[in-house]
């Protein structure tokens, strides 16, 4: 930036010494030097202006870079939370398929118990009433 600033200094000093201002020598209009500083002054302003569209092209760039960035930095976050957040819900889920698995075997256990019983119950009978038929007949 300095080098620069320096550098324009040094062209605009070496534009007034052949346009006949102090520490420079008198031209008269017609003279080819005339013209040839005019169009490096001309080139001059143009240079200018294009560093000027290339430092506003380079602070654009730079801050669309960056808010590149934050948007990524985000969408990280939210992936990471929303895994997070899949894998406890999975984890729940798996917990409650391993209870209803266990308890569905001790209900269906019960529930044949309930129903084998008294069918068990009346076979005993019948087998202890038919054994003491048997050694009463004895």
């Amino acid at each position: 930036m300095d080098a620069e600033k320096s550098m324009s200094a040094a062209f605009d000093t070496l534009i007034k010494m052949e346009r006949g201002l102090p520490g420079g020598r008198h031209s008269s209009p017609t003279e080819p030097g005339d013209e040839i500083v005019a169009f490096g002054a001309v080139s001059i302003g143009e240079i200018d202006k294009l560093m000027e569209e290339l430092r506003t092209a380079r602070d654009y760039l730079q801050s669309e870079g960056e808010r590149v960035r934050r948007m990524n930095a985000r969408y990280a976050h939210l992936t990471r939370t929303a895994s997070a957040s899949v894998k406890v819900i999975a984890e729940s889920m798996g917990k409650w398929r391993t209870t209803e698995l266990a308890v569905a075997p001790e209900a269906d256990a019960g529930v044949s118990r309930s129903h084998a019983s008294p069918l068990s119950s009346l076979d005993e009978g019948r087998l202890q009433h038919e054994l003491a038929d048997t050694q009463t007949r004895n």
